[in-house]
């Protein structure tokens, strides 16, 4: 199956209605310009959830979730993005067309599918030796039993076996057409030499399996557990990765539990494949596993598709808990709401679960489950003697540093009340620590986006077409500005990238060439051209995805499709004067009223033109922002576009009013003078702080520092003039 034409993908965004699509799962009603309706992804009995026909847009204002019609199609149906196309081009009868793709393209996109083609062929493979051979019976179904598994979830998670010879599946394999290289790509045969010959051995041969499926349902891996004794064997052996299998990307158990986590809105993340099934059986479908691999940004992302909260389950044992600290602060660095839950002395969750119904299961989830700073202390301070004042404080920091990576202050705020209270040390103590801590993580921050600066700049994207500057920017002195600062950039990155979704491509000022000619900029050019100046790149992942998106329109299809659009605008005005004209004609009066009417109509007409092509350009970004196949920038598409409250009109000193979009300019020069000065403030900070170490005998040294000091702080002046001579920056 290929990809869907470009033209066809543009047919099915254009023909899908919001209203309508949301209309087959959610009873609406209308609610001023909107529609209403109760939330499709969370439980709620006051409507929050809303449909915006105008913009083609919808959003639960309670969890977050919505988009375009294709986006609602794969939260609500979970289905991948060129499902959701397909989904919707039966919806409204839109032939698929599907797009011819190259000699390289076709080679890997087989390659793919004959990996995919053979993994299923083992796994069907593996359910017959389960299922059907003597060994598997005896053996590998015992086994399962005795671990306390039903039927049912044997078939549920598609548990198998490999019978124990060295060649049984590649012989399999060999007799029903499939070739060494995907078998060896797979990881499904190995590679071995003796006497100088190539021979392949089953690698997964005398061990139950474990299949793991994308969030489609597609296999891509296995685990693999022995059913020998030999401690000199590896108890667990899992798949390579693959061109179709990224560990840092799969989580076990998602495809069978994904409905359960969007329904309860809450994961449950255990640590193997036999504590997920057995929470399944008990009746807990909301869990899954990072399959004793440590827990990734990839598999965090892949849980935010369908919720925010996540609960970690550990058994007693402290050790383990202090070593997946790493992941519990990369769930709060990734906002993700984290809560904990200890279980027994004993216990893991396969041992819990089938030790007790699924009620009581329920019930010790609902009454155990903890907020993680509470939690960290109770476990962090179990072995700590109280007369041990650094033990102690190791713990403080460590509950500290975690601290620190949550971004958002009400909530930092909160877990250092909380943590004053618990540890009996006065907020004022802890708040100072805390700061050297997330300091700490800002400068690892710079390090890391120096190491992917040095790799490729996003700022070179589309520099070929990029605007000219206009001559009235300010420039910064001598040393160029670079975006180091992620976390303290944010908002004033977000303002720009929600100017950039909106308005990326209208157009707002007409500059000035040296050969006098005079060349129009969109708001998209005016950000490049002032971004690469200072040599600044957005640092927050999501919104360097958004203006690359927009670049990538800019300077591919929006242009075209301009042209084509702005020939049917000029058609429709030409229709509108000459019946305008023929009814001025009919109803008579002297040549001066004629005169007045059709200058009143060319002026009316005029002002048509300029609203439909602003329309279309700002229409023609956000929608394809919002229905891109990148699922980072249409979720962060929709957020920008969508307001909970919005203010259509800008209020100035003197009571008059204007649209956002009628000073698109001045705002844009606005927030990038607001992110150069939250720059500049940084670099001053570093060069104070370069300077106050310095060898007071290094006189030399400390007279170059005092003057780049001085440098920024005069950029900082003009930067602040600018701004009207007083700039507030937002809370950290």
């Amino acid at each position: 199956m290929g990809r869907i034409d470009q033209d066809t993908v543009n047919r099915i965004i254009d023909a899908a209605d919001i209203v309508e699509v949301v209309s087959d799962f959610v009873k609406l009603r209308r609610s001023g310009a909107n529609y209403k309706g109760l939330c499709p992804f969370h439980n709620e009995r006051t409507p929050s959830f809303s449909v915006n026909k105008a913009r083609n847009i919808c959003k639960c204002f309670s969890c977050g979730k919505g988009g375009s019609p294709v986006n609602f199609i794969m939260e609500h149906e979970q289905m991948s993005f060129q499902e959701a196309l397909r989904y919707l081009a039966r919806k409204y009868n839109i032939e698929i067309v599907e797009k011819e793709l190259s000699a390289q393209e076709r080679q890997a996109e087989n390659d793919r599918e004959a990996m995919l083609a053979v993994n299923d062929f083992a796994l069907k493979n593996f359910r017959h030796n389960l299922h059907d051979t003597a060994d598997g019976r005896n053996i590998a179904l015992q086994y399962f039993r005795h671990r306390g598994l039903s039927d049912a979830m044997i078939e549920r998670f598609q548990l198998g076996y490999a019978l124990d010879m060295p060649s049984a599946l590649i012989d399999a394999a060999h007799e029903a057409g499939y070739v060494d290289k995907y078998l060896i790509d797979t990881g499904l045969a190995g590679v071995s030499e003796r006497d100088g010959q190539h021979r392949l051995y089953d690698r997964f041969r005398g061990r139950v399996l474990f299949p793991i499926h994308t969030i489609s349902g597609r296999v891509v891996g296995f685990g693999g557990r022995t059913m020998r004794s030999d401690k000199n064997l590896a108890k667990y052996v899992n798949s390579p990765e693959s061109v179709i299998y990224k560990k840092n990307l799969e989580l076990y158990g998602l495809y069978q539990a994904k409905s359960a986590i969007a329904r309860r809105d809450k994961c449950i993340l255990v640590e193997g494949y036999l504590d997920v099934i057995s929470m399944h059986q008990a009746g807990v479908e909301n869990v899954v596993a990072s399959s004793g691999t440590s827990l990734t940004e990839g598999q965090i992302r892949a849980i935010r598709r369908f919720t925010n909260n996540v609960t970690v389950i550990y058994d007693a044992d402290a050790a383990g808990i202090k070593a997946s600290l790493r992941g519990i602060k990369m769930l709060l660095s990734e906002n993700m709401n984290v809560k904990t839950l200890l279980l027994p002395a004993g216990d893991d969750p396969d041992s819990f679960a089938q030790s007790h119904s699924a009620g009581q299961v329920e019930t010790y989830l609902a009454e155990n489950e903890r907020d993680i700073i509470d939690f960290m202390v109770e476990v962090l301070m179990r072995d700590v003697n109280a007369n041990d004042p650094m033990a102690r404080a190791k713990v403080v920091n460590t509950i500290l540093e975690t601290i620190a990576c949550i971004d958002e202050p009400v909530k930092r705020q909160e877990y250092i009340s909380l943590c004053s209270r618990l540890m009996s040390i006065a907020e004022e103590v802890l708040v100072p620590q805390l700061n050297i801590f997330i300091a700490g993580r800002y400068e690892e921050a710079e390090k890391n986006i120096q190491r992917e600066m040095a790799r490729a700049s996003i700022s070179d994207i589309g520099k070929e077409e990029g605007g000219k500057n206009d001559g009235q920017t300010q420039t910064s002195p001598d040393r160029p500005l670079l975006d180091l600062s992620g976390n303290k950039l944010k908002p004033f990155e977000a303002m720009l990238a929600r100017y950039l979704v909106r308005y990326g491509l209208l157009y707002i000022i007409n500059v000035e060439n040296d050969d006098k000619s005079v060349t129009p900029l969109t708001t998209f050019d005016v950000i490049q051209s002032e971004l690469d100046i200072d040599n600044i790149v957005f640092s927050n992942a999501e919104y360097a995805a958004v203006f690359k998106a927009v670049g990538e329109l800019r300077h591919g299809s929006w242009l075209a499709d301009r042209d084509r659009r702005l020939a049917e605008i000029e058609s429709e005005v030409q229709t509108k004067l000459e019946e305008a004209r023929e009814q001025i004609r009919q109803s008579g009066g002297s040549m001066a009223q004629i005169e007045r009417a059709e200058a009143e109509v060319s002026l009316s007409l005029k002002g048509f033109r300029e609203h439909a092509v602003n329309d279309f350009d700002m229409q023609y970004c956000q929608s394809h922002l919002i229905n891109s196949p990148d699922d980072l920038v249409r979720a962060t598409a929709l957020d920008l576009l969508v307001d909970k409250y919005t203010l259509s009109k800008i209020y100035a000193k003197g009571g008059d009013t204007y649209s956002e979009h009628d000073n698109m300019y001045e705002l844009v020069q606005k927030a990038l003078c607001e992110l150069r000065n939250s720059l500049v403030t940084d670099l001053i900070a570093n060069l104070t702080r370069e300077l106050s170490a310095l060898d007071p005998a290094d006189a030399d040294a400390a007279l170059d520092l005092l003057r780049r000091i001085a440098d920024y702080k005069s950029y900082q002046q003009r930067l602040a003039g600018a701004l009207g001579d007083r700039i507030i920056l937002p809370r950290r």
